[in-house]
């Protein structure tokens, strides 16, 4: 576990990641059911796209609807989420917590 953590504050550095923990006590979160990645592109013509991985599949959202579902969940989860700042201090405290 400690590996992980170290990984994930290592990852944290990068410019194209943000990492946000949401803690155990903000309750039931609106994507508690699985996974969800949003694949967006730098390039203007390709549309967003949300991956939903499952146990024997994968389903691949592009539907502007849909997507934009997806994109209001995960706006409520980052602004419920800690900050990106105090996520990796979390991470650290717990890092240290385990030794």
């Amino acid at each position: 576990m400690r590996d992980q953590l170290r990984h994930l504050i290592e990852m944290s550095r990068r410019p194209n990641v943000t990492l946000q923990v949401a803690p155990f006590d903000i309750g039931g979160l609106a994507a508690a059911g699985g996974p969800v990645t949003i694949l967006r592109f730098p390039e203007p013509d390709l549309p967003d796209v949300v991956y939903l991985e499952q146990l024997t599949s994968a389903l691949y959202l592009d539907k502007e609807e849909d997507v934009d579902h997806y994109l209001s969940i995960m706006d409520r989860l980052c602004a419920a989420a800690e900050t990106p700042a105090r996520s990796v201090e979390f991470l650290k405290e717990l890092l240290d917590e385990l030794g």
